[in-house]
Protein backbone atom coordinates (compact mmCIF):
# COMPACT_ATOMS: atom_id res chain seq x y z
CA UNK A 1 0.00 0.00 0.00
CA UNK A 2 1.28 3.43 -0.94
CA UNK A 3 1.39 5.93 1.92
CA UNK A 4 -0.17 9.19 0.79
CA UNK A 5 0.96 12.52 2.26
CA UNK A 6 -2.49 12.98 3.81
CA UNK A 7 -2.26 9.59 5.51
CA UNK A 8 1.22 10.38 6.87
CA UNK A 9 -0.04 13.71 8.20
CA UNK A 10 -3.03 12.05 9.86
CA UNK A 11 -0.75 9.53 11.57
CA UNK A 12 1.64 12.23 12.74
CA UNK A 13 -1.28 14.03 14.42
CA UNK A 14 -2.28 10.99 16.49
CA UNK A 15 -1.69 11.24 20.23
CA UNK A 16 1.63 9.68 21.34
CA UNK A 17 -0.09 6.92 23.32
CA UNK A 18 -2.11 5.88 20.26
CA UNK A 19 1.03 5.94 18.08
CA UNK A 20 2.86 3.73 20.58
CA UNK A 21 -0.03 1.29 20.70
CA UNK A 22 -0.11 1.04 16.90
CA UNK A 23 3.68 0.73 16.68
CA UNK A 24 3.76 -2.15 19.14
CA UNK A 25 0.98 -3.94 17.24
CA UNK A 26 2.93 -3.57 14.00
CA UNK A 27 6.18 -4.71 15.60
CA UNK A 28 4.53 -7.93 16.78
CA UNK A 29 3.96 -8.80 13.13
CA UNK A 30 7.53 -8.10 12.01
CA UNK A 31 10.12 -10.01 14.08
CA UNK A 32 12.94 -8.96 11.73
CA UNK A 33 12.25 -5.31 12.41
CA UNK A 34 12.09 -6.06 16.13
CA UNK A 35 15.53 -7.67 16.02
CA UNK A 36 16.98 -4.76 14.06
CA UNK A 37 15.52 -2.19 16.46
CA UNK A 38 16.71 -4.26 19.43
CA UNK A 39 20.24 -4.15 18.03
CA UNK A 40 20.16 -0.45 17.11
CA UNK A 41 18.18 1.05 19.98
CA UNK A 42 18.73 -1.19 22.98
CA UNK A 43 22.14 -2.71 22.33
CA UNK A 44 23.28 0.42 20.44
CA UNK A 45 25.55 -1.68 18.23
CA UNK A 46 27.69 -2.80 21.16
CA UNK A 47 26.92 -6.50 20.71
CA UNK A 48 28.04 -6.74 17.09
CA UNK A 49 31.08 -8.88 17.88
CA UNK A 50 29.07 -11.18 20.15
CA UNK A 51 26.39 -11.65 17.50
CA UNK A 52 29.04 -12.34 14.87
CA UNK A 53 30.74 -14.87 17.16
CA UNK A 54 27.39 -16.60 17.80
CA UNK A 55 26.95 -17.20 14.06
CA UNK A 56 30.58 -18.33 13.75
CA UNK A 57 30.03 -20.74 16.65
CA UNK A 58 26.95 -22.17 14.93
CA UNK A 59 29.02 -22.74 11.79
CA UNK A 60 31.82 -24.47 13.73
CA UNK A 61 29.30 -26.67 15.53
CA UNK A 62 27.35 -27.68 12.42
CA UNK A 63 30.44 -28.42 10.31
CA UNK A 64 31.45 -31.22 12.69
CA UNK A 65 28.44 -33.38 11.77
CA UNK A 66 29.03 -36.08 9.20
CA UNK A 67 26.97 -35.46 6.07
CA UNK A 68 24.49 -38.04 4.86
CA UNK A 69 24.67 -36.92 1.23
CA UNK A 70 25.85 -33.95 -0.82
CA UNK A 71 22.27 -32.66 -0.83
CA UNK A 72 22.06 -32.67 2.96
CA UNK A 73 25.48 -31.04 3.18
CA UNK A 74 24.26 -28.26 0.92
CA UNK A 75 21.05 -27.89 2.96
CA UNK A 76 23.15 -27.44 6.12
CA UNK A 77 25.28 -24.83 4.39
CA UNK A 78 22.22 -23.00 3.10
CA UNK A 79 20.67 -22.95 6.56
CA UNK A 80 23.85 -21.46 7.99
CA UNK A 81 23.98 -18.96 5.16
CA UNK A 82 20.46 -17.94 6.18
CA UNK A 83 21.78 -17.21 9.67
CA UNK A 84 24.52 -15.05 8.13
CA UNK A 85 21.91 -13.22 6.06
CA UNK A 86 19.74 -12.57 9.14
CA UNK A 87 22.79 -11.35 11.05
CA UNK A 88 23.54 -8.84 8.29
CA UNK A 89 19.89 -7.84 8.03
CA UNK A 90 19.74 -7.01 11.73
CA UNK A 91 23.18 -5.47 12.17
CA UNK A 92 24.20 -4.15 8.72
CA UNK A 93 27.55 -5.91 9.35
CA UNK A 94 29.04 -6.03 5.82
CA UNK A 95 32.51 -7.04 7.00
CA UNK A 96 31.00 -9.79 9.13
CA UNK A 97 29.11 -11.06 6.09
CA UNK A 98 32.40 -11.58 4.26
CA UNK A 99 34.15 -13.14 7.25
CA UNK A 100 31.30 -15.48 8.10
CA UNK A 101 30.76 -16.59 4.51
CA UNK A 102 34.46 -17.33 4.13
CA UNK A 103 34.39 -19.24 7.42
CA UNK A 104 31.42 -21.25 6.18
CA UNK A 105 33.01 -22.14 2.85
CA UNK A 106 36.48 -22.87 4.17
CA UNK A 107 35.25 -24.89 7.16
CA UNK A 108 33.05 -27.11 5.04
CA UNK A 109 35.72 -27.59 2.40
CA UNK A 110 38.39 -28.44 4.99
CA UNK A 111 36.18 -30.77 6.99
CA UNK A 112 34.32 -32.52 4.18
CA UNK A 113 36.61 -32.28 1.16
CA UNK A 114 37.12 -36.04 0.93
CA UNK A 115 33.37 -36.66 1.22
CA UNK A 116 32.54 -34.11 -1.49
CA UNK A 117 35.20 -35.49 -3.85
CA UNK A 118 34.02 -39.06 -3.22
CA UNK A 119 30.46 -38.07 -4.15
CA UNK A 120 31.15 -35.78 -7.11
CA UNK A 121 29.01 -37.94 -9.39
CA UNK A 122 25.91 -36.73 -7.53
CA UNK A 123 27.01 -33.35 -6.21
CA UNK A 124 26.19 -31.03 -9.12
CA UNK A 125 23.96 -28.72 -7.13
CA UNK A 126 26.46 -28.61 -4.26
CA UNK A 127 29.24 -27.73 -6.68
CA UNK A 128 27.12 -24.97 -8.22
CA UNK A 129 26.25 -23.67 -4.76
CA UNK A 130 29.90 -23.52 -3.68
CA UNK A 131 30.89 -21.68 -6.85
CA UNK A 132 28.04 -19.17 -6.50
CA UNK A 133 28.84 -18.45 -2.86
CA UNK A 134 32.49 -17.95 -3.82
CA UNK A 135 31.45 -15.53 -6.57
CA UNK A 136 29.32 -13.70 -4.00
CA UNK A 137 32.29 -13.31 -1.64
CA UNK A 138 34.59 -12.17 -4.42
CA UNK A 139 32.05 -9.55 -5.44
CA UNK A 140 31.80 -8.28 -1.85
CA UNK A 141 35.58 -8.27 -1.51
CA UNK A 142 35.98 -6.22 -4.68
CA UNK A 143 34.13 -3.38 -2.92
CA UNK A 144 36.67 -3.26 -0.10
CA UNK A 145 39.86 -1.25 -0.15
CA UNK A 146 42.88 -3.30 -1.24
CA UNK A 147 44.54 -2.83 2.16
CA UNK A 148 41.96 -5.22 3.66
CA UNK A 149 42.75 -8.00 1.16
CA UNK A 150 45.58 -9.39 3.29
CA UNK A 151 43.06 -10.46 5.96
CA UNK A 152 41.12 -12.62 3.52
CA UNK A 153 43.78 -13.75 1.06
CA UNK A 154 44.58 -17.13 2.67
CA UNK A 155 40.93 -18.17 3.03
CA UNK A 156 39.94 -17.07 -0.47
CA UNK A 157 42.93 -18.79 -2.10
CA UNK A 158 42.26 -22.03 -0.19
CA UNK A 159 38.66 -22.01 -1.39
CA UNK A 160 39.62 -21.19 -4.99
CA UNK A 161 42.26 -23.92 -5.11
CA UNK A 162 39.87 -26.50 -3.68
CA UNK A 163 37.19 -25.58 -6.20
CA UNK A 164 39.52 -25.51 -9.20
CA UNK A 165 41.55 -28.61 -8.34
CA UNK A 166 39.13 -31.04 -6.69
CA UNK A 167 35.58 -29.96 -5.95
CA UNK A 168 34.15 -28.14 -8.97
CA UNK A 169 36.73 -27.58 -11.71
CA UNK A 170 34.18 -27.41 -14.55
CA UNK A 171 31.80 -25.07 -12.73
CA UNK A 172 34.67 -22.86 -11.52
CA UNK A 173 36.00 -22.58 -15.07
CA UNK A 174 32.55 -21.80 -16.49
CA UNK A 175 32.00 -19.16 -13.82
CA UNK A 176 35.42 -17.66 -14.64
CA UNK A 177 36.56 -17.85 -11.05
CA UNK A 178 40.17 -16.76 -10.71
CA UNK A 179 42.68 -19.39 -9.69
CA UNK A 180 44.33 -16.96 -7.32
CA UNK A 181 43.16 -13.89 -5.48
CA UNK A 182 43.86 -11.02 -5.63
CA UNK A 183 44.77 -11.33 -9.25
Amino acid sequence: MQLTPEFKTAISHLPPAEKDKLLFRLLKKDPDLCQRLQFELVEQGETLQERREAVASAIRKQVKYEPYSPGYLMMDMRALNGEITRHVKYTKDKEGEIQLTLLLLRSYLEEHLAFIVAHLYRADTLQDYLVKRTQFVLQKLSKLHEDFYIEYEADVNYILQALHQKVAPIQAHKAKLPREWPS
